[in-house]
C-alpha cells in the first residue's frame, strides 16, 4: 500500500501544542529526539501535510493517538473495519478463544528444534539455556584499540576478543519485559531464534504476556512468500497465518488495532539482498501501524543497517561459565538421548576436562552455542577432546562459512561469486598470520584493507564489500568498537595463522617460527602447525636446537644440568630418564624460592607428565620430594621471621610435619639415624614459641647447613645453587619451551621413530651430556 500524506486537524494541532509545552520542549528538540530534520515538524504543526511515517512518529513522541490528531476514526487508517466495536471482556473473550485456537500452531512451530547434523529433533525446552543480553551494542562504542586491551590483564586472558567485561549482563527474558520494541542483534550461532522460539513457547504457556497472541513469523520465509504473490503486506501475511488457526480476518484486525499480538520477527539478515529493502520498508510501515502490539527482531549484528524507529536494540552476550555448563548437561540428556543420570556424568566429565589448563582454546570457543553444541558432538565420540585440535577448529570453520546457512537453506549474496571458498579462506590466513605477527589482536578497517588489497586487486572486488560480508555472513570477523576489528575467537586468529604457515611450507622458513618459541602467545600456533605439517621433523629438530642454546652460555646452568643428568641416572627406576630430570628440576626450582619472592614457579610437574605420567608414585622419588618441600619450608622460614611472629609458626609447623615424613620414609639406616638426631634437635613449637624462634635465629642456619651437607652425601640433593634473578627467569623459560617442545611430540601426526627417540633422550641435558648422546646415535 502506497503511504499518503496526513495534516493535523485545528484540535490535533491545539493537542499537540499542549503536549509539547508539557514537555517543555521546542519543534528544534523534538526534531531532534525523532531523529528527523525540523522542516517536517513545522509543516505538522503548520497544518500542513507531512509522510504518514512522519506524523506517525511525531503523535506517538508526544503520546498522543495519531488517528485523532488527524481527526481520523479510530481504526480507519488502519485499514481495520470492524463490525462491533471491541470493548472491556470482549476483547478479553476474543483474546482467550484466539490463543486457544493458536496454541497447538505455535506448539508445533517452536518447541522444535533441528541441530546441527543432528538426525533427530530435539524439544527446545530440553536444552534451552537463557541468554544475557548488552544494553550497549559493542560495534557502536568509540574505543581505541588500545582501551580494548585494557579490558584484560595479560594475553593468557584472552579468552573472549573484545569480551564484554565492562558491561552489565541483562537477562534476556528481562529486556523483552522492559521494552515493547526490541531489536535482538548477535553473531552468527549466538542462540537469536533459539530465544525468539523459547519467547513465542513461553507466551503459549501462559508464561508471558498471557494476555498477548504470539505471531512468530521467519522473515526469509516471509519474503519468498511475498515475492511469489507480489505482495509484501505483514497484515495479509498474519491474517492467513491466524485464518489457517480458524481466525476470523474480521477478528485478527481487531486484535492487531488493539495491540493485543506478541510478533516476533526472526532472521532480518535471512532476506536476499533484492527484498531486503521492500521487507524493511514493510517492517516499519506495519510496526509504526500497528504500534500497540510488542515487537521483537532479531538479526546479525553486521548485518544490522536500518534502525527501526522506536526500538531498542540489546546484543546476545557470549555465555558465560555457568551457561555452558547448563546447556552442556542438558545436552548429554537431550540431544545425546542419554538417561538422566548417564547424560548428567558425560556432561561432568565434560565440564571437567573442558576446564583442564590444555583446553583452554577449545574453552574459548564454547562460548558460543553453535560452536559449543559442535565440541559436545565431537566430545561424545570417544568421552574425550581430540588430540589434533586442528580438526576440529577447521569443523568450526567450515560451519561458519558453508554449513550453517547450508542447513537452513539460507543463500547469501553479498560476496561477490569469483571470491571462491577457498580465495576466501586464503585470505582470512593471510590477515591472520599478519596481524598475528605483528602482534595485533585489535586491527583498525585501514589495517584490514591494507592486508587485503594485494589479494583482492587481481578479483577487482570491493574491499570494503568483502570485510562487511565476512562479518555478516559468518561471524569470523566482529568489529569490537567503530572501525576497530577482531577476530571472533583468537582460537580462529590463531589456527589460520598455523594453517598458512603449513600451507606455505617448504617455502615458509620455519626458523621464523622457530624464532617465537620463548614467546607464551605463540605456543598454540607451535602445536597447531606440528599437527598439522605432513612431516614434522624439521620443526621439531630446530625447535631442540634453539632450546639447547638458550642455556649454553650459562657455566652455572650447565653445571646444574650436568648434575641433574646425574642424579636421575642415579634413581634406578624404569621410566624415561627426561621424565626423572624433569621431576628433580621442579624439585629444584620448588626449594629455592619462598612464596614471597617465587621468581621461579613452576604450574606442576607438567613436563614430567607430558613425558610419562605421574612418576612422583615411586617410594624413592616421594622420599625425595618431602627432602626438597623440607628445604623450601626453611626458606619459607628464613623469610617468614622477618614479618610476624604466628606467620612463622605456621612454616615451622610445616617444616616439622614434612621432615617427620621425611624420616619416616628413609630406607638407608645411616641416613635415617643422622636424620632422627637433627629432628631431636628441634624446640617444642607449640609448648614456647619464642623460645623456637630464638633457638632458630641463634642455630638454624647452622641446622640448615647440617641437614643439607647430610643429603649432599647421602642422597646428592640440598646444593644451595644461589640462582640470580636473570637464571632463575631463564631457568623458567627453558623449562616451558621443553614442555612445549614435548607437547608438539605428542600432537605430531607424523615424526619418525629416530627423530622422536633422540629428542627425548637429549632433552633437559647439557651441551657436552647432549654431544654424548647424538655420539652414541651415529655410532649405531
Amino acid at each position: 500500500m502506497t503511504s499518503q500524506g496526513l495534516r493535523a486537524s485545528p484540535e490535533g494541532i491545539r493537542a499537540a501544542k499542549t503536549a509539547l509545552t508539557d514537555k517543555t520542549w521546542s519543534q528544534h528538540k523534538l526534531a531532534t529526539a525523532l531523529g528527523i530534520t525540523r522542516q517536517p515538524v513545522s509543516k505538522f504543526f503548520a497544518g500542513e501535510s507531512v509522510s504518514r511515517s512522519c506524523f506517525v512518529q511525531i503523535c506517538q513522541q508526544l503520546g498522543l493517538s495519531w488517528q485523532k490528531v488527524a481527526g481520523l476514526p479510530e481504526g480507519v487508517a488502519f485499514e481495520v473495519t470492524t463490525k462491533a466495536q471491541f470493548q472491556g471482556a470482549d476483547l478479553d473473550t476474543l483474546v482467550r478463544e484466539v490463543r486457544q485456537k493458536r496454541q497447538d500452531k505455535i506448539q508445533d512451530q517452536c518447541n522444535i528444534l533441528q541441530m546441527l547434523d543432528i538426525a533427530q529433533t530435539v524439544q527446545l525446552m530440553d536444552i534451552y539455556t537463557n541468554i544475557n543480553v548488552l544494553e550497549e551494542i559493542t560495534s557502536l562504542q568509540w574505543r581505541e584499540a588500545s582501551d580494548l586491551l585494557k579490558d584484560f590483564k595479560s594475553e593468557s586472558d584472552f579468552t573472549q576478543l573484545g569480551g564484554h567485561k565492562r558491561q552489565r549482563r541483562l537477562p534476556g527474558l528481562e529486556a523483552v519485559l522492559r521494552h515493547s520494541k526490541l531489536m535482538i542483534l548477535g553473531k552468527p550461532g549466538s542462540g537469536k531464534t533459539t530465544f525468539l522460539q523459547y519467547l513465542a513457547i513461553e507466551c503459549n504457556k501462559g508464561e508471558l504476556q498471557r494476555n498477548r497472541i504470539i505471531s512468530f513469523i521467519r522473515i526469509k520465509e516471509f519474503a519468498e512468500d511475498a515475492k511469489s504473490y507480489n505482495e509484501f503486506n505483514l497484515l495479509n501475511y498474519i491474517s492467513q497465518e491466524f485464518l489457517s488457526c480458524g481466525v476470523e480476518l474480521e477478528s485478527t484486525k481487531i486484535l492487531l488495532a488493539e495491540g493485543k499480538l506478541l510478533i516476533l520477527l526472526d532472521g532480518l539478515d535471512e532476506v536476499p539482498a533484492e527484498m531486503a529493502d521492500k521487507v524493511t520498508i514493510e517492517i516499519r510501515r506495519f510496526t509504526q501501524t500497528f504500534y500497540k502490539n510488542q515487537f521483537v527482531i532479531s538479526c546479525r549484528i553486521a548485518a544490522q543497517k536500518y534502525r527501526f524507529q522506536g526500538f531498542n536494540e540489546v546484543e546476545v552476550a557470549d555465555f558465560n561459565q555457568e551457561q555452558v555448563e547448563v546447556f552442556a548437561k542438558n545436552w548429554f540428556v537431550a540431544v545425546a538421548l542419554k538417561s538422566s543420570e548417564d547424560g548428567e556424568a558425560i556432561g561432568n566429565l565434560f565440564i571437567n576436562q573442558l576446564h583442564l589448563p590444555e583446553n583452554q582454546h577449545i574453552r574459548e570457543l564454547a562460548i558460543t552455542p553453535l560452536l559449543l553444541h559442535l565440541i559436545c558432538l565431537v566430545f561424545q565420540v570417544k568421552d574425550e577432546f581430540p588430540l589434533n585440535p586442528g580438526k576440529l577448529y577447521e569443523q568450526a570453520l567450515n560451519i561458519l562459512l558453508i554449513r550453517w546457512d547450508e542447513v537452513r537453506g539460507i543463500k547469501r549474496d553479498r560476496i561477490p561469486p569469483n571470491l571462491t571458498l577457498i580465495n576466501k579462506k586464503k585470505l582470512l590466513f593471510q590477515l591472520a598470520t599478519i596481524t598475528f605477527e605483528q602482534g595485533y589482536y585489535f586491527f583498525e578497517q585501514e589495517k584490514i584493507l591494507q592486508v587485503m588489497g594485494d589479494y583482492l586487486e587481481p578479483l577487482q572486488i570491493d574491499n570494503e564489500a568483502v570485510i562487511k560480508a565476512i562479518e555478516v555472513e559468518n561471524g569470523l570477523l566482529v568489529e569490537r568498537a567503530r572501525g576497530i576489528y577482531s577476530f571472533s575467537h583468537l582460537t580462529f586468529q590463531e589456527y589460520f595463522t598455523a594453517r598458512k604457515i603449513v600451507e606455505s611450507y617448504p617455502n615458509y622458513a620455519l626458523n621464523n617460527l622457530v624464532s617465537h618459541i620463548t614467546e607464551k602467545r605463540w605456543h598454540q600456533i607451535f602445536l597447531l602447525t606440528v599437527s598439522m605439517l605432513p612431516n614434522a621433523n624439521e620443526i621439531l629438530q630446530l625447535m631442540k636446537q634453539k632450546i639447547d642454546l638458550l642455556v649454553a652460555v650459562d657455566e652455572r646452568l650447565q653445571y646444574f644440568l650436568t648434575w641433574l643428568h646425574q642424579k636421575s641416572s642415579s634413581v634406578s627406576i624404569c621410566y624415561k630418564a627426561a621424565g626423572v630430570r624433569a621431576f628433580y628440576l621442579v624439585c629444584v626450582e620448588r626449594s629455592s624460592c619462598h612464596r614471597y619472592n617465587a621468581f621461579v614457579y613452576t604450574s606442576g610437574y607438567d613436563l614430567e607428565c607430558a613425558l610419562v605420567g605421574n612418576i612422583a608414585f615411586d617410594p624413592e622419588l616421594v622420599l625425595d620430594e618431602f627432602l626438597f618441600s623440607t628445604i623450601a619450608c626453611i626458606n619459607e622460614l628464613d623469610f617468614a621471621f622477618e614479618h610476624t611472629l604466628n606467620d612463622a609458626l605456621d612454616h615451622a609447623h610445616a617444616l616439622v610435619i614434612t621432615f617427620d615424613k621425611a624420616v619416616d620414609l628413609v630406607v638407608d639406616p645411616k641416613l635415617k639415624q643422622v636424620l632422627q638426631k637433627l629432628k631431636k634437635q628441634l624446640p617444642k613449637i607449640d609448648s614456647n614459641p619464642e623460645k623456637f624462634r630464638d633457638w632458630w635465629q641463634a642455630k638454624g642456619k647452622a641446622w640448615d647447613e647440617q641437614l643439607r651437607g647430610m643429603l649432599i652425601k647421602y642422597r646428592n640433593i640440598g646444593y644451595n645453587w644461589q640462582f640470580n634473578e636473570q637464571q632463575k627467569e631463564l631457568l623458567q623459560q627453558y623449562y616451558d619451551v621443553n614442555k612445549l617442545l614435548v607437547d608438539c611430540l605428542n600432537s605430531a601426526t607424523c615424526v619418525t621413530s629416530i627423530v622422536q627417540q633422540e629428542i627425548e633422550e637429549t632433552l633437559l641435558l647439557a651441551i657436552a651430556d647432549i654431544e654424548k648422546v647424538r655420539n652414541s646415535f651415529t655410532n649405531v
